[in-house]
Order: structure tokens, then C-alpha cells, then sequence
């Protein structure tokens, strides 16, 4: 059940999880498939690399949000659902290794297959555009209403005005 409280987002649904997944695993597979006919090494290091980029932010950014801070032992977020929690809660804003580990490990992630997918155009322009989809649908359909009130991408008290605080305010 998803539940708002003043046009933020205080939980997600299972459908949510599922929609970003889909959502990341088109970049992470087109490639994967630029790679494999080339370098089975080379896809079992971008295997490797997207555990590690996922064990970075699951320890650096993860453990700050509001939603690894929540009751229960097992992540219901729009990218981990189900997963245990790791490592233990560390609420309040990033530090600067934070920071630099939240924005590495994802410029990590989306450099490492650029060599192989360079030699294939096409499927180099389906990484690129479904790479700045997904950013660009989270920066537009998540930052605002983020809970996570510390995150530097936040955008949720930017002063925008979304019509569930037009709402809000004319009830009021």
C-alpha cells in the first residue's frame, strides 16, 4: 500500500519495485549482450561490478533512507524488495564519502560495458537512452516526493508546488 503524508512518499508497492526493475534491467542487459560475444571474463566483472555498485549504495546511501530505517528486517523499496538489511541504519544526511560512494558506484556501473558497446551503435543508443530514462524518471517521478529528506537529489520541499499540496493547503 503506497501512503503519503504531505505529497511524500512514506512506502512503496511490490508494482513499484517491479517497474523499476524492468526499468534498470535495460541498460544492465543490453550490456551484458554487447559484452558476452565478445568477453565472457568481461561479463562476469560487470556481474561483479553491479554486485559491487549494489553492496556501495545498499552501505552508503541505503542505510540513511527512511525506508532501510523502518521497522522489519527486509527492504520494501522501489529497488530492493525483500532483501534483508545488511548492515545497520544510519539515519541523517550523507556525509562527503557518501556522497562521492552514492554518485561512484552508479558512474561505476554505467561506464564499465562502454568499450564493448561502442563497437555496436545500436546497442549503444538503447544503453544511452534507456540509461537517461530511468534517470530522468526518477529525478521527475521520485525526488519529489522522497521521504528521504537528507538526500541531495531530494526535491520534495524545493518549493514546487504539486497538487497534492495545492490540495492540502486549500483544505486547510
Amino acid at each position: 500500500m503506497e501512503t503519503r503524508q504531505g505529497g511524500v512518499r512514506t512506502r512503496y508497492r511490490f508494482s513499484d519495485f517491479l517497474y523499476y526493475t524492468a526499468m534498470v534491467l535495460v541498460p544492465l542487459l543490453t550490456g551484458a549482450v554487447a559484452i558476452y560475444p565478445r568477453s565472457i571474463l568481461g561479463l562476469v566483472c560487470f556481474g561483479i561490478v553491479i554486485l559491487a555498485a549494489v553492496g556501495v549504495m545498499l552501505f552508503y546511501f541505503c542505510t540513511h533512507c527512511p525506508h532501510y530505517t523502518q521497522a522489519g528486517n527486509r527492504l520494501k523499496c522501489m529497488f530492493f524488495w525483500g532483501l534483508p538489511k545488511f548492515f545497520a541504519p544510519r539515519p541523517g544526511p550523507l556525509g562527503t564519502m557518501e556522497k562521492v560512494a552514492a554518485l561512484g558506484a552508479p558512474l561505476v556501473l554505467f561506464a564499465f560495458p562502454l568499450a564493448w558497446l561502442a563497437e555496436d551503435p545500436g546497442l549503444l543508443a538503447i544503453y544511452l537512452l534507456s540509461t537517461v530514462t530511468f534517470g530522468i524518471t526518477i529525478r521527475r517521478c521520485e525526488c519529489k516526493q522522497c521521504t528521504f529528506l537528507d538526500c541531495p537529489a531530494n526535491r520534495a520541499h524545493s518549493g514546487e508546488t504539486r497538487p497534492s499540496q495545492e490540495s492540502e493547503t486549500t483544505l486547510e
